[in-house]
């Protein structure tokens, strides 16, 4: 008995010591909870939050990292030295009897004029707001959730449910590249979007840590962008090839299109690839496109 009284009163005073974070994450559960209850019922949303980000490195702190380590030091700056530089999310929502997801964003930030705080803690409001919403990434296993999550501890951040799992296998999120290669070796986004004839980044994939540490953020911000769009057309055939959802995808390919050049009217990538290539493939389901890229 005196344990558990000691137990109580320890647990009570944990309470009293920060009552504003035991409330966040009562309600977070809360959400959580009330998200899996309606699992069972067939008329449910199924929602996805299709993200993507670039990076910068961290110069001074691997150099110093360096000197301290000498020649024991990695030569490559590895992923802990990675900062966000860029980050972009969509929102996808799949009802019941619906011929098209209900679409938010995507939403495109960058260093231009946010920090990796503002970021990193707008994608997890995203990800809080919809508790029950599968997290979907490509190679997000492989570094994105890694970075997050030591971004998460080094600046003070509550992750989202989606990202406390730590388990590669969660039916809280999907990584397709890992989904799509299965136990083959894995390939890269425009490798896949090339063979698939999906657009695809804008500019090379390895020139991306050059044009952040130049700040060509417009550039930055249409990668990121483009790779959260061709992500979401693989993710959109992977879960309809696995019964997941019903829909036609030339349809809901237009339907992403529209929402994307309507929510980021300046995007050169979305206006002269992507929608271009949507709309051909919604007026000839059967054609066969060639690999885009934007001019």
């Amino acid at each position: 008995m005196a344990c558990l009284s000691a137990g109580f009163f320890y647990e009570r005073s944990k309470l009293m010591t920060n009552p504003t974070e035991i409330e966040q994450q009562l309600a977070r559960e809360a959400n959580l909870f009330s998200a899996r209850g309606s699992a069972g019922n067939q008329n449910r949303t199924r929602t996805y939050i299709v993200a993507d980000f670039e990076y910068g490195y961290d110069r001074d702190r691997y150099n110093g990292y360096r000197t301290a380590e000498g020649t024991d030091a990695e030569k490559k700056i590895r992923w802990p030295f990675h900062r966000i530089a860029a980050a972009s999310w969509c929102v996808m929502r799949f009802k019941q009897g619906s011929d098209a997801p209900e679409i938010e964003g995507p939403v495109v930030l960058s260093a231009d004029d946010h920090s990796e705080k503002e970021m990193v803690s707008a994608f997890f409001d995203a990800l809080d707001e919809e508790p029950g919403a599968v997290l979907v990434t490509w190679g997000g296993e492989h570094k994105d959730l890694a970075v997050l999550r030591r971004t998460a501890g080094e600046l003070d951040l509550i992750m989202p449910g989606q990202l406390r799992d730590l388990s590669p296998i969660s039916d809280r999120r999907i990584d397709l590249c890992g989904a799509v290669s299965i136990r083959t070796e894995s390939v890269h986004l425009p490798e896949y979007a090339a063979a698939c004839s999906i657009p695809a980044k804008p500019s090379p994939s390895k020139s991306i840590g050059d044009l952040v540490e130049k700040g060509k953020w417009e550039d930055v911000e249409e990668q990121v962008l483009a790779d959260v769009m061709t992500t979401a057309i693989i993710m959109l055939r992977h879960l309809k090839s696995h019964g997941l959802i019903r829909c036609a995808i030339p349809a809901c390919s237009l339907a992403l299109a529209n929402a994307a050049t309507s929510a980021n009217p300046d995007s050169e990538f979305l206006r002269r690839t992507f929608k271009p290539w949507a709309q051909l493939k919604d007026s000839t389901a059967n054609y066969t496109c060639p690999i885009y890229r934007a001019a």
